[in-house]
């Protein structure tokens, strides 16, 4: 069951990649009541924030691992917290509550070791971790650059992974981050 419910995330999260470009958030001013907003309009929680949020917070405290298992609980209690403080930024909250998540040893999708390669295999279970990498990036490199401003610089990056299928997908977003 477990299985398929991370499956739907993933899907959930390639449906998302393609309005990116005029979503992507800045963890660092991000507030509850942006938080609290987006879950009313979508009627669940933000996976898109909460993938760029984590990857941010992530890189933050030196952790290049993204586990999608940790994100769901972590989203539902940050939400129960935005709701007496909406004026709170969510980053801090998040921190919070991630720092009691169980930490995992290893993952396919690390931000220190993932290549393009994996993520052409299967674009579909990697689409999530584009996100997550992006706010990784982001937070890393204390940068607004971001492959996920335009279409045109999602594509690029893309596009790049399939010429350099060895690169690790961090570099590459990198360099079609603008």
């Amino acid at each position: 069951m477990k299985k398929i419910a991370v499956f739907c995330t993933l899907l959930l999260c390639a449906a998302q990649l393609s309005h990116a470009a005029s979503e992507k958030i800045d963890p660092e001013t991000y507030i509850c009541a942006e938080y609290l907003t987006a879950i009313s309009i979508e009627h669940a929680p933000p996976l898109f924030e909460g993938l760029q949020i984590d990857g941010y917070a992530a890189a933050k405290e030196n952790s290049p691992i993204a586990d999608s298992r940790i994100l769901p609980p972590i989203m539902l209690e940050v939400y129960a917290l935005c709701q007496s403080q909406p004026e709170m930024r969510v980053l801090p909250l998040w921190k919070q509550v991630r720092s009691r998540m169980p930490k995992v040893k290893d993952s396919l999708w690390r931000a220190d070791k993932t290549s393009c390669e994996a993520y052409n295999v299967d674009p579909n279970d990697g689409s999530g971790f584009v996100i997550w990498l992006d706010g990784y990036n982001r937070g890393k490199d204390g940068t607004q650059a971001s492959v996920l401003t335009s279409d045109f610089d999602l594509n690029a990056f893309f596009e790049g992974c399939k010429q350099e299928p060895q690169a690790l997908m961090r570099d590459v977003m990198r360099k079609k981050a603008r």
